[in-house]
């Protein structure tokens, strides 16, 4: 088959086509330039496509007013081929598609620990087969600076690298399980080659790289970093103290979430934005001919309390300005320079939910510059904490909005909340992917539940006892985004065991508004939502973890659900179609099952689940059979193919013990 089209078209390789200029008679691909109208919506998706397939006379036309929508034309062409019997056919209809979000986002924490390149390849090469078009790439932290940015040698030279150095003039002290030596993934940096091969990868699958630099607080890497500088230069006070991040002597105490008393930049010292002025002036550069830089994110977020308390520089700085009244109008000073720093390049500008707030209050807006976007990534959701609004406060303030709230979508809290899985719990017990396929981004009330305790939220939890703030202004949603943050995620195959499946879950409320998101009774939705899901899982477990294999992405492998009475086995898992396997020997011989198997009566069984490829296993499951200690019973569990993993153990406890 051919490619007809009217214009240089990239992406034609997927099928092994060629391009030709003159149409053929049949058995080609044509491609026209024109806006397409989503079903049921006026708006105009600029990223929108339409596919119609005609097998009489072998043609297929694809339509698209933008090249991405025609990259995606082509990423369904290929998602319908693979479903077919052959991998080379595909089925003869019409399909009109659009987003729902501008904005379908994967953030990536390689500060805490290092990620190789090619692995950031497969990372956005997974994206783009879903259609997810943002990478949020955050690259530093108190752990580490990973990208080298020229005339600041010192930052990958002595922030990139974890070692033991109680100086810390060669590394910065090794934490996080990095141990003593300077390997990876504790070190490890992207030059500037490497990058520049990153956002030429991105930018062929029409995702956008927005580099984060965390800033003023979790800066630990950066301060070290200028401080070993300032060695270089003993003699030369000027040059020593050009970068300097830190006031020499300053006595202010304090201690932040992740228990550092040093990862503070002092924003009352010229050189802190001689230093940030810097780093934005280069990777524009770096940007410039490959994927020109729309967006600089300073990440702004937790900043500890008593930090520049008593910094003489902040003091005097104090007493010469009177828009700053005290140390708490020192976080907004610090936000309104960089904005402006990033403004005068014509950049949009991101940050951290909390590094545009003062508590409940946003920072007023009309005061930054209005010729770019703000973006707020809203992530505190935790409702009991009371800040759970503050998506809708920023919104209604005149900033752009991302949700990523951490209940739903931090993928750096476990699968279930067991002791085996990885993953925090601060946010909340557990998040498997159904719980990320049900986030309602439309409504941030409807993905309220229960407390980080597991106890159910009430509505003065939510709201505070008063009336939940409304969205007045829906427009400054601009889509959502998964996270990974790495600080217990250490190698390559815990990133994926971590990112997937969910991320699926991310792209499908990114891409798609679910017909069961704006029911107003609960329990219809929550049986629409169920519905859905099951579809969901259903493809899944029978089609998209095969294509993840096929992509070299070693996703998760949810473990079995199993129940053993009377000598018969019954097994499930959370995604159909996975095969299961049950040992009797403590793991020596395996033997697959389907929904039921013969067992001898009284044996200690070992369950697991196989990927999609059959290469590689879940965590093993021990099931005792139960049939004398439940002999009073009259009915065995029915369990749902589908129900969440994590209670099939609490339910058999409970049978046992509760009243």
């Amino acid at each position: 088959m051919s490619f007809y089209l009217h214009f240089c078209f990239a992406q034609v390789e997927m099928f092994g086509l060629s391009l030709v200029n003159t149409r053929p008679t049949a058995k080609y691909i044509e491609y026209h330039k024109e806006v397409v109208l989503v079903q049921n919506s006026n708006i105009v998706h600029s990223e929108a496509y339409q596919v119609d397939i005609n097998s009489g006379s072998n043609v297929i036309l694809l339509t698209a007013n933008e090249s991405a929508g025609a990259f995606y034309a082509m990423k369904t062409l290929k998602a319908l081929s693979i479903q077919t019997q052959t991998g080379t056919e595909v089925p003869n209809g019409t399909v009109t598609d659009g987003p729902r979000f501008k904005y379908r986002g994967m953030h990536l924490d390689v500060g805490r620990n290092f990620y190789s390149k090619a692995k950031v390849f497969n990372l956005l090469d997974v994206m783009a087969t879903y259609k997810m078009n943002r990478l949020h790439f955050h690259l530093t932290d108190d752990e580490g600076w990973r990208l080298e940015i020229p005339g600041l040698p010192e930052l990958t030279e002595v922030g990139a690298h974890r070692c033991y150095d109680e100086d810390e003039t060669r590394c910065i002290l090794t934490q996080l399980g990095s141990g003593p030596h300077n390997s990876a993934p504790g070190s490890g940096f992207y030059n500037v080659s490497d990058y520049q091969e990153i956002l030429t990868n991105a930018a062929q699958r029409h995702i956008m790289v927005i580099p984060e630099f965390d800033m003023p607080g979790h800066a630990r890497a950066a301060i070290k970093s200028m401080a070993a500088r300032r060695l270089k230069f003993p003699s030369n006070k000027v040059a020593a103290d050009e970068y300097l991040l830190t006031e020499p002597g300053d006595p202010s105490q304090y201690l932040s979430v992740q228990w550092y008393t040093d990862n503070a930049m002092n924003p009352c010292l010229n050189s802190t934005f001689r230093f940030t002025n810097h780093v934005i002036t280069e990777v524009i550069k770096m940007h410039q001919d490959i994927q020109p830089l729309q967006m600089f994110h300073f990440g702004g977020d937790e900043v500890a309390k008593g930090a520049w308390l008593n910094s003489s520089a902040c003091q005097s700085l104090m007493a010469s300005n009177n828009d700053i009244n005290n140390v708490a109008d020192l976080k907004g000073y610090f936000v309104s320079k960089i904005v402006d720093q990033v403004a005068a390049h014509g950049l949009d500008t991101g940050a951290w939910e909390d590094g545009l707030m003062n508590g409940k209050e946003t920072q007023d807006r009309t005061k930054l510059p209005n010729n770019i976007n703000i973006y707020g990534y809203a992530w505190d959701n935790v409702w009991e904490w009371g800040s759970g609004d503050r998506s809708y406060r920023l919104a209604n303030a005149g900033y752009k909005v991302v949700l990523g709230h951490a209940t739903h979508l931090y993928f750096d809290h476990p699968y279930e909340p067991d002791p085996e899985e990885r993953g925090y719990y601060w946010a909340t017990r557990y998040t498997d992917t159904r719980k990320t396929f049900g986030y309602i981004p439309g409504n941030i009330y409807l993905n309220a539940k229960v407390k980080t305790s597991g106890q159910p939220l009430t509505e003065e939890d939510i709201c505070g006892g008063q009336t939940c703030l409304k969205l007045e202004k829906p427009e400054n949603i601009e889509g959502i985004q998964g996270h990974l943050w790495r600080e217990t995620v250490r190698t390559d195959e815990q990133v994926d065991q971590m990112i997937f499946p969910r991320i699926l879950a991310v792209a499908e409320r990114a891409w798609h508004k679910a017909w069961w998101e704006t029911l107003d009774d609960e329990a219809e939705r929550l049986a629409g939502q169920k519905s859905d899901w099951i579809k969901f899982a259903n493809t899944l477990g029978y089609r998209e973890l095969s294509t993840l294999d096929s992509m070299g992405v070693k996703y998760r492998v949810p473990p079995p659900g199993g129940i053993s009475k009377n000598g018969e086995l019954m097994v499930n898992s959370g995604f159909p179609g996975l095969p299961i396997e049950v040992s009797t020997d403590n793991g020596k011989t395996w033997k697959e099952v389907k929904m039921s198997s013969r067992v001898n009566e009284g044996s200690s069984l070992k369950l697991r689940t196989k990927s999609a490829d059959s290469r590689r296993y879940s965590r093993v499951v021990t099931l005792e059979d139960i049939s004398s200690l439940i002999s009073g019973a009259t009915s065995l569990f029915f369990i749902n193919a589908l129900a969440p993993l994590y209670l099939i153990p609490f339910l058999v406890y409970c049978l046992l013990n509760c009243v």
